[in-house]
């Protein structure tokens, strides 16, 4: 028997195909220009930024200065205004807090950590930080939220 190779000659097709996520991202600052006046509204009380929008829905950034919890921190959290799908907006985000021309504050916790976080469809849609900051290390009367934003749409298949 001869060699299989050689009864035909073959040419090889390549195809390829690709990934492309689509996304949409924002950056938001949220000024508290008075913090003196906010201490001491209770826990649980929050402020609230205005509605800004990122990938075709409305989100807010939500300040708790006694906490969400009496934990002895300062509270901050992302959330989403409008109605989720029923998959979810995929999302990753930071909370900073910045302070002095723009300085990211030394002792935020949150300030180097990216969340990765899918909002689901429910009425109170809110994801961050229940210990944001503590509250003996936030001097500053001004400071800024600032919220980067990426919303993740659904991935398409592109053929190349």
């Amino acid at each position: 028997m001869g060699n299989i190779n050689s009864c035909w000659t073959a040419e090889t097709a390549e195809t390829s195909s690709s990934c492309v996520m689509k996304t949409a991202t924002t950056a938001h600052n949220f000024t508290v220009p008075n913090y003196s006046l906010l201490k001491g509204m209770g826990v649980g009380k929050f402020v609230s930024s205005t509605t800004f929008s990122a990938g075709g829905h409305k989100w807010k950034i939500r300040f708790y200065p006694d906490g969400n919890k009496a934990t002895g921190h300062a509270a901050a959290f992302l959330c989403l205004c409008s109605g989720a799908p029923a998959a979810g907006v995929h999302t990753k985000f930071t909370l900073s807090l910045l302070v002095n021309d723009g300085k990211v504050h030394a002792d935020s916790k949150a300030s180097s950590s990216c969340i990765t976080h899918t909002f689901e469809a429910k009425a109170d849609n809110a994801w961050g930080f229940t210990d944001f900051i503590e509250m003996s290390k936030l001097h500053q009367n001004c400071f800024t939220i600032r919220c980067d934003l990426t919303v993740i749409k659904k991935p398409s298949k592109m053929q190349a």
